[in-house]
């Protein structure tokens, strides 16, 4: 009994590894599926000019415009849902630098630019119903460490240390 049992998990075994390996054959890409391009985006992150005024007020806020692609994979017919503090020039002009190739001609997109008054801009969003980018800026902010290099700054002195005339 012993010796049927273990031949027929070795046999078991091998016919479910073998349906595996030819099985694999049947979920392989249909014509259709390989004729979809792969969608390649040259994105730049917009670091948006704001006033020193916006940047000193306690504000949080988000800027959200749309704009589709033409055949060239370049964004175009840019426009503005959302912007209170930027400005469409400013906005536009980076955007109008942005690709997305692989997806149909006139497909449309949406961006959101998040500000925050402890961060300053901290995320870009592009995205549609089957694309998305998310790019987010780490270790900024309050409380994070800043570097100053190249800057020239003057030493506080104390009383005791300062020359008299």
């Amino acid at each position: 009994m012993i010796v049927t049992v273990r031949s027929f998990v070795k046999t078991a075994s091998f016919l479910l590894i073998l349906l595996f390996v030819f099985g694999e054959e049947n979920y392989a890409q249909t014509k259709d599926e390989l004729s979809i391009q792969q969608v390649k985006s040259s994105i730049s992150y917009c670091n948006l000019e704001i006033s020193n005024a916006k940047k000193l007020a306690n504000l949080s806020f988000n800027v959200h415009y749309i704009f589709e692609v033409n055949e060239n994979g370049e964004a175009v017919e840019i426009r503005k849902l959302r912007d209170d503090y930027v400005g469409e020039e400013i906005v536009k002009s980076c955007i109008s630098n942005w690709k997305i190739n692989g997806v149909p001609n006139k497909t449309w997109f949406r961006v959101y630019f998040f500000w925050s008054h402890s961060k300053g801009w901290f995320r870009q969003t592009v995205s549609n119903t089957k694309f998305s980018q998310v790019m987010e800026i780490e270790g900024v902010g309050i409380g994070k460490p800043t570097t100053f290099e190249n800057v020239e700054s003057n030493k506080i002195l104390l009383p005791s240390e300062t020359k008299k005339n």
